[in-house]
């Protein structure tokens, strides 16, 4: 078991999910391998967003404003850097898994679960439909392009004000 003191969800994060032992909280799936930490996925969750100067509560409520995503609201942690993830049920649900979808390379559907596959070869088994896991990608795709966009919209608009005052 490796054990990190600090975490920080990064383009190498691949899945997060709740561990359950005396002293440590989540499991991370990474990259380099499997690591736990004593952090809960929401503080890991919520310290990735303030790295982007945001919060959790503020980029999820975004997307659900854009989108109307009520439930299993998916999270853009960095539109800039396209970091995002996916919960596999509702975040308040203990068996919530937080996937990190750049890094699936397939997911298959068994009799009783989903078996997500990851590039570098791991392996992550979830209770969730095949059709749920595609809908929550395409939600989650949909929001990084929107704000993505929005932020480059912006930017546009910024460049012009400062042309016209010159």
């Amino acid at each position: 078991m490796e054990v990190v003191e600090t975490y920080r969800i990064s383009h190498t994060t691949m899945a997060l999910e709740a561990f359950n032992h005396i002293e440590y909280n989540t499991k991370i799936y990474d990259v380099e391998g499997i690591f736990y930490s004593r952090q809960t996925i929401h503080q890991l969750l919520e310290q990735a967003c303030a790295l982007y100067c945001t919060d959790y509560r503020g980029r999820i409520n975004a997307v659900r404003e854009a989108f109307k995503y009520d439930q299993k609201t998916p999270l853009v942690i960095s539109p800039d850097e396209s970091l995002y993830a996916i919960p596999t049920h509702s975040s308040k649900n203990y068996n919530c898994k937080w996937i990190f979808p750049d890094h699936v390379k397939d997911y298959i559907p068994t009799s009783k679960e989903l078996h997500i596959y990851f590039h570098n070869g791991l392996k992550l088994e979830v209770d969730i439909s095949q059709k749920i896991f595609k809908t929550q990608i395409e939600r989650a795709r949909n929001s990084l392009v929107y704000f993505a966009n929005l932020r480059k919209i912006q930017l546009i608009y910024e460049n012009r004000r400062k042309y016209k005052k010159e």
